[in-house]
């Protein structure tokens, strides 16, 4: 006992062994652990701990109270009262951004999921983080002196930076055949789920799959399902570069991946994703991408009498005559007709109807509409409430999230600062659920929230439930790889800081295990996650901030946020809750989530010494990837005329899905232009003032704890790793 640092060793276990005596120590428990996982020594607290500054919001220009909390290392041994606390808390900051990716890939306009399937990818991605966040907080030694994990609170998810590349591959084999053959749409066996309407959310074959049987080629087209799969066995594929990276010293990575390079990545990340986020908040993607399309309806005259008969009716409509069939005439896919009906019990013909989409430059079309109600696609994707996208409704909605971000960020105490996403996600959650929306001319009221999902759900589920055909698409490997690429840099950076933030060495021996350990980890949860039907799963760069914030870096809270993830994951009513939520209210999240990727990429451009050679390769690399995220079309619309040779279409289809993902072709433009131009020989010396002095991180080998000293990892007698 430290009498003067208040603590006590805990030394390793001992037993009694009756053929060697009572004095002997034999293996026990923690024996066992260290031939598997470096060896610790734990440290007790003994002073309480300071409740009201965790949980009393703050009064700007009041609250004065400058006490610095006390901060839990990584070893104490945190009573587990205190743990679950602090591992809760921890679990509602990462709880936003690991729903975020599944909810997103299994929505309505993306793989068409059902209901039942969306709901089990949330979970399954709650699960799996939960599971594999075990690997990464433990740490395991294996042969050859190598780690596996961090050691440190390193909660995994799915990463945002699979998320493009996913919407877009899944988009591009939807559109193509697969190889079951049909006649009809009722033929297809994974049909494609209903979008909108009273079947949204299940899947009928030949009534939710209009269009899925190619009747030119005879073969049905991918199914969601079947195209998610594909995407799944890629990554299993394109994962082992980042296991392979993981052996690699980190100063050699940050040399072949400067910030220049990574820092372009992750800012084009955001760019990308901070365009969906706004379409959701407006009430939709699907609709937002068809929100300049107008509808026009016109209808003839009615007559007394059957006027029916071929030529018999006086229309009017530019339609009439099959002016308007499908790859007809000028009208092609623009407008649709139907003729004069007779109603017999009134003997009347009933006018011809004509719905037109809005094209100015079009002859014979109608004059342009331009009210905003009488849009062709709306959204369908609020509960009962169905709007142009853009509406102020759904603005508003979406609007409650930011209020409750920014009100948290100046009231906040610092357990509701560290969970904001969660609990802003909640309180907009609860503004839908009570709003309401009556039509005009009726006195009927259509609710933002519907409980159908949350009553129809299981109470449990667990991983495979639901499984998706594994198989492979090429054209996704290229981007892939280059996930894998910016995921590992970025690990190495999110490893880095957390170390700082638990106060523990950032050089040395064992850093440089944690940073391989964590690096080689992702790679294993990576595949480990495809296995299990979620996206590839990295370290959340939120645990920085968050350990930051709480000042709690102590294994066991982390040990309780992985055991909250898996609970929330198994309550499959809890999935269904997230499912229900408005795509406004889920807009407005995750604009704020995705903007913060685009400022982690500021923040590391701001590194990059801007000397000719390197602002062209930065200019130039965000200008391809910033106007393709502007305007998609540009590759996209008639860069190639399709092929209907196999192995030429698949080039096709790379290139296209490299130009369309904007991180892929700016990053592949910098890693390109990084190797080829010479650097630089010399600095002109007037701009040597606007460079940023390099500062280097020292600890001491003692870490200060408030009025007390814990011993660092330097004092803690860790033994290098050595081979067994």
């Amino acid at each position: 006992v430290d009498s003067s640092s208040n603590t006590v060793s805990v030394p390793r276990r001992f037993s009694l062994d009756p053929h060697l005596g009572t004095g002997f120590p034999t293996m026990g428990f923690n024996e066992m652990l260290d031939k598997i996982s470096p060896q610790v020594v734990m440290v007790e607290r003994k002073d309480p701990f300071d409740w009201s500054w965790m949980c009393m919001p703050r009064v700007p220009c009041l609250s004065n109270d400058k006490r610095a909390p006390p901060f839990f290392h990584i070893n104490e041994m945190l009573s587990w009262g205190l743990a679950v606390v602090m591992g809760l808390q921890h679990c509602l900051a990462m709880v936003g951004g690991i729903i975020t990716v599944p909810l997103l890939i299994a929505g309505p306009f993306d793989a068409r999921f059902s209901a039942t399937e969306q709901e089990y990818l949330i979970a399954a991605g709650l699960i799996v983080s939960g599971l594999l966040s075990l690997v990464q907080i433990t740490q395991f030694r294996l042969p050859g002196g190598y780690m596996l994990g961090t050691g440190l609170i390193s909660v995994v998810g799915s990463s945002f930076t699979f998320l493009p590349i996913a919407r877009t591959a899944i988009a591009f084999m939807m559109r193509e055949d697969s190889g079951e053959m049909c006649s009809s749409d009722a033929d297809c066996s994974m049909p494609w789920a209903a979008q909108f309407g009273p079947l949204a959310g299940q899947k009928i074959a030949g009534t939710t799959n209009a269009g899925q049987c190619n009747l030119d080629t005879g073969f049905c087209k991918y199914s969601g399902q079947q195209a998610y799969g594909a995407f799944l066995g890629t990554c299993l594929v394109c994962v082992w570069l980042e296991v392979i990276l993981s052996f690699c010293p980190p100063k050699l990575l940050k040399r072949a991946f400067p910030p220049m390079v990574t820092g372009v990545c992750v800012m084009l990340i955001g760019v990308a994703l901070t365009g969906t986020g706004l379409k959701y908040w407006g009430g939709g993607a699907f609709c937002a991408d068809n929100s300049y399309k107008r509808m026009r309806v016109t209808v003839g005259e009615s007559y007394e009498g059957d006027w029916t008969a071929p030529g018999l009716y006086p229309t009017t409509s530019p339609c009439a005559g099959g002016n308007c069939a499908p790859f007809g005439r000028a009208l092609s896919g623009v407008c649709s007709y139907s003729g004069p009906s007779y109603d017999a019990a009134k003997n009347m013909t009933m006018g011809d109807r004509t719905t037109c989409e809005q094209f100015n430059s079009l002859p014979g079309v109608f004059p342009a509409n331009t009210d905003p109600a009488m849009s062709y696609t709306k959204c369908t994707s609020n509960g009962q409430v169905v709007l142009p996208f853009g509406s102020p409704e759904y603005i508003g909605l979406g609007f409650s999230v930011f209020v409750m971000l920014i009100l948290i960020e100046v009231f906040g105490s610092p357990f509701m600062r560290n969970c904001e996403i969660i609990i802003a996600l909640v309180f907009g959650y609860f503004v839908a659920g009570v709003s309401s929306y009556t039509p005009p001319g009726s006195d009927d009221k259509l609710w933002y929230v519907t409980p159908n999902r949350i009553d129809n759900a299981p109470s449990i589920t667990f991983l495979w439930v639901h499984t998706f055909p594994i198989s492979f698409y090429a054209p996704a490997v290229i981007p892939l790889l280059i996930c894998f690429i910016v995921t590992t840099i970025e690990t190495v950076g999110d490893i880095t800081a957390s170390a700082e933030a638990s106060r523990v060495p950032t050089h040395g021996a064992v850093f440089d295990g944690r940073v391989q350990g964590g690096l080689l980890a992702d790679g294993i949860n990576s595949f480990l996650a495809c296995l299990a039907t979620t996206p590839p799963n990295t370290t959340f760069s939120q645990n920085n901030g968050v350990i930051a914030l709480s000042r709690c870096a102590n294994k066991r809270a982390g040990y309780c946020c992985c055991a909250f993830l898996i609970l929330f994951g198994i309550l499959a009513k809890l999935s269904a809750v997230i499912a229900s939520i408005p795509e406004c209210v889920l807009g407005g999240l995750t604009t704020f989530l995705f903007v913060n990727i685009v400022v982690g990429g500021v923040r590391i451009l701001s590194r990059v010494n801007y000397s000719g050679r390197n602002r062209f390769i930065v200019a130039v690399a965000l200008g391809l990837g910033i106007g393709n995220a502007i305007v998609p079309q540009w590759s996209a619309n008639a860069l190639f005329t399709p092929s209907t040779d196999s192995f030429t279409k698949l080039g096709q289809d790379t290139v296209v899905i490299i130009l369309q993902t904007p991180y892929c072709i700016g990053t592949l433009l910098a890693l390109i232009l990084h190797t080829i131009l010479p650097d630089e020989d010399e600095v002109l010396e007037e701009d040597l003032s606007i460079l940023e002095p390099k500062r280097e991180l020292e600890y001491e080998d003692t870490v200060i704890k408030g009025d007390r000293e814990l011993p660092s990892q330097h004092d803690m007698s860790v033994p290098a790793p050595v081979s067994p």
